[in-house]
């Protein structure tokens, strides 16, 4: 053999190495530690765990993350079923503690959280979860810090709403039992109606982060929106508390703080964790 070909099989042998370098636990778990701690001490089932971590889809593009971000807590919980559930992953980390694994998309989504498949995850896929353990907290050292957390952010978020309303001449009302603040730029007819619990409204909205980037816009996409206003059933729960202070003919711009929109999750791939974001509504027609 020519040492040509004899160099091919080496990285032909060097790339498969490098793509089935995971190991598996008996359940079937695919796993690889990035980084092992000098602590030993697992997790017990109803932990809480304060972790950081990234989702891969099958194209290696980054689905969510929350690296850089505030760690999320999750309770451990038993595992339920075997080669890919996200507990026996937690299950098998210490403190200190980094490693990836390799789940099945259809098993994360349909059995672990019971939802269907986003449209950016191919059916029959892997998804690559890349988790840093930070450490192991109680119920009560949690609460004390989201507590702790909370005031800061809502500080911090009220210097970045002025900052962008600001920058963007806005002359914004407050709502103080919400915290939303609106700016109308047309108002409807003296005698419009107004939208109360159970109006089917009609109307355009364009949805976005405070840097600008567009979440949605109903004008591009060709379809202005048809609801029937119910305070139980909008998400976010602030379209309810934002369309209540329109009737037929207005036209505003609205700040909606990040806990009356997607909260610390925020929307996968699309609102990161703790957005506020900015809703410019046009009301259409109300019945």
């Amino acid at each position: 053999m020519d040492k040509k070909n004899i160099f091919l099989l080496l990285i032909a042998a060097l790339f498969f190495a490098s793509c089935n370098n995971f190991s598996k636990t008996e359940s079937g778990l695919r796993f690889k530690y990035l980084k092992r701690s000098t602590k030993q001490n697992l997790p017990n089932l109803g932990q809480y765990l304060q972790c950081y971590y990234s989702i891969e889809n099958s194209e290696d593009s980054v689905v969510h993350s929350i690296f850089g971000k505030t760690p999320d807590r999750i309770m451990l919980t038993q595992f339920t079923h075997k080669g890919g559930d996200i507990m026996e992953a937690f299950s098998i980390m210490a403190e200190g503690d980094s490693a990836q694994f390799l789940i099945s998309a259809d098993s994360f989504y349909l059995k672990t959280r019971g939802e269907e498949l986003p449209i950016y995850i191919k059916p029959g896929t892997d998804l690559k979860f890349t988790i840093k353990m930070d450490r192991f907290l109680t119920k009560f050292q949690v609460d004390s810090l989201i507590n702790v957390e909370k005031l800061e952010r809502w500080n911090e978020e009220i210097v970045n709403i002025n900052k962008y309303v600001r920058k963007s001449s806005l002359v914004v009302k407050l709502d103080t039992l919400t915290g939303i603040r609106m700016q109308f730029h047309q108002k409807g007819a003296d005698t419009a109606k107004q939208i109360i619990e159970g109006s089917v409204v009609k109307f355009h909205f364009i949805g976005k982060l405070m840097d600008g980037t567009e979440f949605y816009n109903s004008y591009t996409a060709g379809q202005a929106q048809t609801v029937k206003v119910s305070r139980t059933q909008f998400q976010p729960i602030g379209m309810y508390e934002m369309l209540i202070k329109m009737k037929d003919g207005d036209k505003a711009t609205f700040i909606l703080p990040y806990d009356l929109a997607f909260g610390a999750k925020g929307v996968e791939a699309m609102i990161p964790p703790y957005s506020t974001l900015v809703y410019e509504l046009n009301i259409l027609n109300v019945k």
